[in-house]
């Protein structure tokens, strides 16, 4: 029997294509699959609070999904920094994106991933090849860098990939005098973070979050609340999510492996953007992008179904939401009131 994993996956809206994300994952990866954590952000885009109900409903009668929901306390975004608040408040750190599945689950690996994902190919079996391959001191598999946004990369000073980033190691001069010959998108966080010390692994590598596999014990040692490296979903004053936790985990005498994301996966199929991104800030891209996935799902997996259970959660938790914001506006008021 093929070594069970748990996934994680963060919700912050698309249910539609987070229907499809778990679907083909299933499809081509569910002998390898216990649970899935869904971690649905406080805060939902464009108003779509409803989604996280969709999804639980739909998958309401398949054995073969062990959904585990969890609801985070805080909104924290990418821009992650109170180091000492995430080790001591654990009610914070777990609002972290993956954190929670991170410190809770019983398996030896765990899988973190975005909601925007297409499957096609088993990339969880081949995550679990390369553990056994070793070496010993490897602590994550996935796709390595953002090497579109890196001065090292192919497309800029071309000295770097994602399979030889241990290789190439510049000097803090050299990455200083790169980054700086190189318009990149995020050259002036980019300098920031060398001349901070962050300088080997570069600052756009890491281990990206869109299907990456991590042991569990080797993070939990190294990571809060237990060690001293900041959570993998945090962004520390990095460039993006997980840099800095890539970073110091290297530093720290840890290795990565690269899998070719394509190989297996596409992400932001249903977008036109390609990205993802634009959704969170573009109405239209977002429900246009939804659109399409439920055609996808209809087309493929069958005309989607949901039952009356998705419109009783959504205004018992829409109720709890405007209870929630009533309490804190009254709250403010009184003390408004003392104060004079």
């Amino acid at each position: 029997m093929s070594q069970k994993v748990d996934v994680s996956i963060a919700f912050y809206g698309k249910p539609y294509q987070a229907i499809v994300t778990i679907k083909t994952l299933m499809q081509y990866s569910g002998q390898h699959i216990d649970k899935i954590y869904l971690s649905r952000e406080r805060l939902q885009p464009h108003d779509d609070y409803v989604g996280i109900f969709k999804i639980i409903d739909y998958f309401r009668n398949d054995p073969s999904v062990k959904l585990v929901v969890q609801y985070p306390h805080y909104f924290l975004g990418l821009g992650v920094r109170d180091h000492e608040r995430a080790k001591v408040d654990t009610r914070f750190r777990q609002s972290i994106m993956y954190q929670y599945p991170l410190e809770v689950s019983d398996k030896k690996y765990l899988v973190v991933m975005h909601n925007d994902m297409l499957f096609y190919g088993d990339m969880i079996g081949d995550m679990l090849k390369e553990f056994e391959k070793g070496p010993k001191n490897l602590v994550g598999v996935g796709s390595i860098g953002q090497c579109w946004s890196c001065p090292a990369g192919p497309d800029w000073g071309n000295k770097c990939n994602s399979k030889m980033f241990e290789q190439y190691v510049p000097t803090t001069e050299e990455a200083i005098a790169l980054a700086e010959a190189h318009a990149t998108p995020r050259r002036d966080i980019q300098l920031k973070v060398i001349r901070n010390g962050r300088t080997h692994i570069l600052p756009e590598c890491r281990l990206n979050e869109y299907c990456a596999m991590i042991d569990l014990e080797k993070y939990r040692k190294e990571t809060l609340p237990h060690g001293d490296i900041g959570c993998y979903g945090g962004g520390w004053n990095g460039v993006d999510t997980a840099t800095v936790w890539s970073h110091d985990m290297f530093k720290r005498g840890y290795t990565f492996r690269h899998l070719t994301l394509e190989d297996y996966t596409r992400h932001a199929a249903f977008d036109t953007t390609g990205s993802g991104t634009k959704a969170n800030s573009s109405s239209e891209t977002y429900w246009n992008a939804e659109r399409n996935a439920e055609k996808y799902i209809n087309e493929k997996f069958g005309q989607i179904q949901f039952s009356s259970a998705v419109t009783i959660s959504y205004y018992y938790d829409l109720f709890k939401r405007k209870s929630w914001l009533g309490l804190i506006h009254t709250y403010g008021f009184v003390k408004k009131l003392i104060g004079k």
